[in-house]
């Protein structure tokens, strides 16, 4: 299992390669896909974390969700799931709940507001109100790159995930942001909230903040940035500027983007450069992000 050290200037890293323009706030959330962290009880504020790459198994949280205090220099890590569980994918088959997986990007507004408001499970978390990219599964119990895109707002919020190990396998999401712990909600028991949620929850409340940015990246993306220190530009969703303006001509130019010349990675971006990848590169390789052999075959690579 690798090791790899997080830090303030490593996520301005990640966000100057991916193109992120985040805005000026006291707190940032970002999630890390394949990501566990060292010390499942240290929530200390730091201005080092360190995490282990793991794979993803859609059965047990193998993820991280840190909070960002750009000004302070600082990070506090929680145990998450940045995916859903097996065990409601598996309902989504059969014809139960729809599940689904949201795609590594940047979103802008979680706001602070109740997750499933009305039934006794609720209780008060950061919840998501923007149309976002989110992949649906029809014939396994995982999430590949030729499984569907869809663009809507299933409420992948960022709550408690009903979950107390890492090596737990009945995390509660079908597609959420989800943290280790149990919340305060009507539900018999829930008197208040513990683990690591109740931190997550204290430290985001606690301020005079109401909106937060999600980052979501995967724990490979950090690890390689962290090792090889390259700043060559990788394009996703929520990508912006100059280098996404190139993008969309370079995509223009090939009859594969009719939107407008924004500078905005959204929706018409993220479909043009899928259908590209998979003409040039098959539905296997065709995953949504403008790395450098996308940019070489785009024409773009000197762009980025």
């Amino acid at each position: 299992m690798a090791t790899f050290t997080i830090s303030h200037n490593l996520l301005t890293d990640v966000c100057d390669v991916n193109q992120f323009a985040l805005p000026s706030l006291e707190m940032i959330f970002v999630g890390l896909r394949g990501a566990v962290v060292s010390d499942a009880n240290d929530h200390f504020f730091k201005g080092q974390q360190t995490l282990n790459l793991i794979d993803i198994n859609y059965i047990n949280a193998r993820c991280t969700i840190l909070q960002w205090r750009p000004a302070n220099q600082d990070i506090a890590v929680f145990p998450a799931s940045t995916v859903p569980n097996q065990i409601n994918v598996k309902k989504s088959l059969d014809g139960g709940e729809k599940s689904n997986c949201l795609l590594t990007g940047y979103y802008k507004d979680y706001r602070k507001g109740i997750h499933k408001e009305g039934q006794k499970t609720g209780h008060p978390a950061f919840r998501q109100h923007a149309p976002h990219p989110i992949k649906r599964t029809s014939d396994d119990l995982d999430f590949d790159r030729d499984d569907r895109v869809e663009y809507s707002n299933p409420r992948d919020n960022i709550h408690c995930g009903w979950f107390q190990s890492l090596s737990s396998d009945n995390f509660a999401s079908a597609g959420c942001q989800v943290v280790m712990g149990f919340p305060k909600c009507e539900k018999p028991g829930r008197e208040k909230n513990v683990g690591p949620w109740k931190v997550f929850h204290d430290n985001a409340y606690g301020i005079n903040q109401d909106s937060f940015p999600y980052v979501l990246v995967t724990g490979l993306d950090i690890f390689g940035l962290s090792n090889n220190g390259s700043t060559k530009a990788k394009l996703r969703y929520g990508s912006g500027g100059p280098k996404v303006k190139a993008l969309q001509e370079a995509l223009k130019d090939q009859n594969f983007y009719d939107g407008i010349i924004d500078g905005d990675f959204g929706e018409l971006t993220m479909r043009a450069v899928i259908r590209f990848q998979q003409q040039r590169f098959g539905n296997d390789d065709a995953d949504g992000i403008v790395g450098r052999i996308t940019a070489e075959e785009l024409g773009i690579d000197n762009v980025l």
